[in-house]
């Protein structure tokens, strides 16, 4: 069965300012490839079969898909406690732990994918990251601790690269030098997200991000798979995100929390994996940590 169209007009919480003519062109385009691309061979039916069914089981694809989402699990304590601005330095932190950096396009999702992973529902006073419908509402690096007692790692939260940040073309040339500046200099980057709109596919910036992350271990988190319409329509466009990045592929939905806990448990393993100690020289002066 062939997915209907994904949403190609502006969703009811989405600012005209943020979802303008040209993300609705995108859109357009991007559902035109996922109805003109079916698998071409048996190995790809396959395994849009195996996706959808386990897309289906997260709650993506179905109705009220918050209720097999991440929000029925209890929340994991979490807090914003630094920052870092265009030309400023890295803020001082309590702990030296493995981070996880969040890229993506302006708008894409990622400040509700946080929440979402520390099971915040939107809108929620536990909420730890600044989450906003105007696209660029994020404007400089934003550290989460996530976990408490212990403290298991922190989330990095980065600012939307593209034009369609609502932002001065300076401004969006110092938020990708700050970025890029962290990926090079960062000791303790465990493992990278790119945060990529699932209405609207891969763009050309997307790419070049993920060129900018190839020395660390990179994983795709496909947002707003709420809003691509018809059987098959996720996996469908999870194989061809696949494709186009040659990068492990998760779909999410920030805002129900579907597909959020496969993401969680990906970047927990990849951080388990890296051994950061507050007696590591290079993570201290990284850190500038307070633990003496």
């Amino acid at each position: 069965v062939r997915p209907r169209s994904s949403t190609v007009s502006r969703s009811r919480r989405e600012r005209r300012d943020s979802v303008d003519a040209s993300v609705l062109a995108e859109r357009a385009a991007w559902a035109a490839r996922l109805e003109a691309s079916p698998p071409e061979t048996a190995e790809e039916a396959a395994r849009e079969l195996n996706d959808e069914k386990r897309f289906k089981k997260a709650g993506l694809g179905v109705r009220r898909a918050g209720k097999r989402g991440v929000f029925r699990r209890e929340g994991i304590e979490a807090a914003r406690v630094g920052a870092q601005r265009c030309g400023g330095a890295p803020p001082p932190l309590k702990h030296a732990l493995p981070e996880v950096l969040l890229v993506g396009a302006a708008n894409a999702g990622k400040s509700t994918l946080i929440n979402a992973l520390v099971g915040a529902a939107p809108a929620s006073k536990a909420a730890p990251a600044s989450a906003s419908d105007r696209a660029g509402w994020t404007s400089g690096l934003e550290w989460i601790r996530v976990g408490a007692k212990p403290p298991l790692l922190y989330v990095v939260d980065a600012p939307g690269y593209g034009a369609h940040a609502v932002a001065t073309a300076r401004e969006r040339r110092e938020w990708a030098t700050l970025c890029a500046d962290y990926v090079r200099t960062r000791a303790t980057l465990a493992v990278a997200v790119v945060v990529v709109d699932a209405t609207r596919g891969v763009s050309t910036e997307d790419r070049r991000w993920i060129d900018v992350l190839s020395s660390a271990p990179t994983v795709v988190a496909l947002s707003k798979c709420d809003l691509l319409k018809g059987p098959g329509a996720v996996a469908r466009c999870a194989r061809l995100v696949e494709d186009d990045t040659q990068c492990d592929v998760v779909a999410t939905c920030g805002t129900t929390g579907a597909g959020v806990a496969e993401l969680w448990e990906k970047l927990k393993a990849r951080c388990a994996a890296v051994s950061v100690r507050t007696s590591d020289p290079r993570a201290v002066a990284v850190h500038r940590s307070a633990v003496s």
